[in-house]
């Protein structure tokens, strides 16, 4: 018979090695995750010494622990960081998010092309970045596919394709391209991308001012944003020291008593051209180390490492270098001193723009714990997301769902669903977005949401729990529901019981706040598919005019309304078919009569 040991008796019989430990509570969840040189030294300190509240609440709550032991300090170092990644445990220092930086990357193909990624792979041949933001990213990929074409097709597909009409395409799909063609094209890219942009800015504004001088003014305005923006991005930088071959990232911080903010600078080819920056709340003086090793660990793991990367002072080097092969240094050159101050200055702006807003954060938190208090959730719902649909006539039905992070909406995490069923309600229509979008946050390993609520009532809440629990999920979900005249009115708690609210109430102007956002986003969507298809079914009645030329000049007009402003030669650019252009331009003389 197996007695079961105290905790005091688990850590009595832990080895001498280095290690990562686990501690579970009642529930079997992991509560906490640690590595150590030595295991049986560093979790008996947690019984010998005395710790901050936190720390003695996880004590208290642990009534199990595990340990996985390594052969090297290194791997306990990436074991811990990825195990935190798995449970993300709550007495963990957590990070934000992922750290998936904007990339332009060329594929490692016999007929290359350009790619937007997020996640660096062994499969992509030459990797460019990270940039500003996403959409400076994709401008520039516009630039580099009209001056130095890859192949942009599917290819084979016997004839030239569209983009190649364009000169926007190496012509893979109907012809053997030679390799020197792609070697010179990359050649290009790599001076491009080392900071000479003389040449691509110059092939610009030829092209600006012959669509000028042709009268495609439309044109001539889309190469002046093009040209703009490239100045933006690739512009030079206050320091302009460095040389140009200088791949290099900064990290300083500014820490207080209770708060530390991490700044990184990315300098690529001698320029700086991207800053993240994370804000904590410490509760232990002493979490910083760790939390700065795990903030590069985050960067790094899904991002390119620079030939160096340099640390404040204040960081001790040994446990990084361990993890990053000797790749970081202190600050030694002025230069190096020079970017570690424009850091230092950065972390030191971004605490005090924090402070500005910090009042406005506590409220968002004091509404949370209302919404807590209120619904007799477990926990904070730091994570809300809530659904709605969007139809008229059951056409073009969409489903929305939009995410609130501590009180406040997280944009890039909405999410638009294009539902195209038999069934003709709304219930079947929330089942399907639920089962969509929650199914893809297991596959991806995403967070749950601490809770869902439903734009609609008994019968959607319904349909949203069956889906989850055929997930095997279990998230509160409430209802919010609209009086005749569309304003909200009343929930559905968590026992499916009407509850009214104090109209005056900030807990019932946030949840307002977040009905009205989730409609908004979800008829907007909606809109568009309206739009595109109507779009769409008017160009089918132009004689000749096929699915891909349609998608074409979808691509380049966003309406109706502005295919009818632009010229024969700006058209036949696009399409090169005169018979076609006259057929169009015809068609458009026709339906504005």
């Amino acid at each position: 018979m197996i007695t079961k040991l105290s905790l005091k008796e688990q850590v009595e019989i832990l080895p001498n090695k280095p290690g990562c430990y686990l501690f579970y509570n009642s529930y079997h969840q992991v509560l906490y995750v640690g590595k150590a040189k030595n295991l049986r030294s560093r979790v008996s300190s947690y019984f010998n010494k005395v710790y901050n509240y936190k720390t003695t609440r996880l004590m208290q709550k642990t009534v199990r622990l595990e340990t996985i032991i390594t052969k090297t300090e290194k791997e306990s170092l990436i074991l811990e960081h990825n195990l935190i990644k798995q449970y993300k445990p709550k007495y963990n220092i957590l990070l934000n998010d992922d750290k998936h930086y904007p990339y332009i990357v060329i594929t490692k193909e016999k007929d290359p092309q350009y790619l937007y990624v997020r996640n660096i792979r062994q499969k992509y041949n030459h990797s460019y970045g990270p940039f500003p933001e996403g959409s400076r990213a994709r401008e520039i990929i516009k630039v580099l596919e009209r001056l130095y074409p890859l192949r942009r097709c599917k290819m084979k597909i016997g004839k030239p394709c569209l983009y190649y009409h364009i000169n926007q395409c190496s012509g893979a799909c109907f012809k053997v391209v030679p390799p020197e063609y792609y070697t010179k094209m990359i050649k290009k890219i790599h001076t491009f991308f080392k900071g000479n942009f003389t040449e691509t800015k110059t092939l610009l504004e030829k092209q600006m001012l012959q669509a000028a001088d042709n009268l495609q003014f439309e044109e001539a305005q889309k190469l002046k944003v093009l040209i703009r923006n490239l100045d933006w991005t690739l512009s030079s930088q206050m320091v302009e020291m460095l040389n140009q071959k200088d791949d290099l990232d900064v990290i300083s911080l500014y820490q207080t008593e209770k708060h530390l903010v991490l700044t990184t600078l990315f300098y690529r080819a001698g320029k700086l051209s991207y800053k993240d920056y994370e804000y904590y709340h410490l509760d232990f003086p002493k979490d910083c180390q760790k939390l700065y090793r795990l903030y590069l660990q985050n960067i790094y793991q899904k991002n390119i490492l620079p030939t160096k990367i340099i640390v404040n002072k204040k960081i001790a080097l040994p446990e990084l270098n361990l993890l990053f092969n000797n790749h970081v240094y202190h600050p030694k050159t002025q230069v190096e001193k020079t970017i570690m101050q424009l850091a230092t200055t950065n972390s030191y702006e971004s605490y005090l723009q924090y402070q500005t807003t910090a009042q406005r954060e506590f409220n968002n938190a004091e509404v949370l714990k209302e919404l807590q208090t209120f619904l007799l959730l477990k926990e904070l719902p730091y994570l809300i997301e809530m659904i709605d649909i969007a139809n008229i006539n059951d056409e073009f039905v969409t489903g929305g769902v939009i995410v609130y992070k501590n009180g406040r909406p997280s944009r890039n995490d909405y999410r638009k669903y294009n539902l195209n069923i038999p069934y003709q309600d709304d219930t079947h229509r929330i089942a399907a977005v639920v089962a969509r979008r929650y199914r893809k946050i297991i596959e991806e390993e995403q967070p749950l949401p601490n809770l869902i609520i439903i734009d609609g009532g008994i019968q959607q809440v319904n349909a949203c729990l069956k889906e989850l629990a055929a997930l095997n999920l279990t998230v509160p979900v409430i209802g919010l529901i609209k009086n005749n005249k569309h304003k909200t009115d009343h929930l559905l708690n968590l026992n499916k019981e009407k509850v009214s609210l104090n109209k005056s109430s900030r807990l019932f102007l946030f949840l307002t706040r977040m009905q009205d956002d989730v409609h908004h986003y979800a008829i907007t969507s909606f809109r568009r598919r309206q739009t595109k298809a109507l779009t769409t079914s008017i160009l089918e009645t132009i004689p000749g005019l096929g699915k891909q030329r349609i998608t074409l000049l979808n691509r380049h007009f966003e309406s109706i309304r502005e295919m009818q402003k632009v010229n024969y030669d700006e058209l036949y650019k696009i399409l090169h078919n005169k018979k076609l252009v006259e057929n169009i331009q015809k068609f458009f003389e026709d339906f504005g009569k």
